[in-house]
């Protein structure tokens, strides 16, 4: 077989079988070119295909970094809002305290009131005195600690 490729070549057997192989040899090596192109036009559209997978990537990152920063935003907030119902809930406990001391102090001055007694006063006075118990229950009520 070689050797008749080789006869081929060399022209013994004349022009036409070597314009053949050269038409052969022009039809492979134009096969070779457009599958080239071919590939080239594959090559480029992979890079644009990766190109525009680069940018949606770039574009996720940055909003995975934004979503990150919202959440730290998020999260000062929430913890503000703790510290603020936190102080708002040790405040009313506070109110509370007081009106309950305030209501238990109201109800120990109508106590004393309710307790008094007067006694007529001496000769010279016209009016009416304030008995001695009711003036020491209120004196002790006045001089209570803060």
């Amino acid at each position: 077989m070689w050797s008749r490729i080789l006869n081929l070549i060399t022209g013994q057997r004349g022009v036409i079988p070597l314009s053949a192989m050269a038409a052969l040899l022009l039809a492979a090596l134009g096969w070779i070119y457009v599958q080239g192109l071919r590939l080239d036009a594959a090559r480029a559209d992979a890079a644009r295909q990766i190109q525009a997978e680069r940018v949606a990537h770039d574009e996720t990152r940055l909003r995975l970094a934004a979503a990150g920063h919202e959440i730290v935003r998020l999260e000062a907030a929430l913890d503000l809002a703790r510290n603020s119902t936190a102080a708002v809930q040790e405040s009313l406990r506070q109110a509370l305290g007081r009106e309950a001391e305030a209501a238990g102090a109201a109800a120990a001055r109508k106590r004393i009131l309710d307790q008094m007694r007067t006694r007529p006063g001496a000769e010279a006075e016209t009016t009416e005195v304030i008995d001695d118990a009711t003036r020491i229950a209120v004196v002790g009520r006045i001089n209570r600690p803060l």
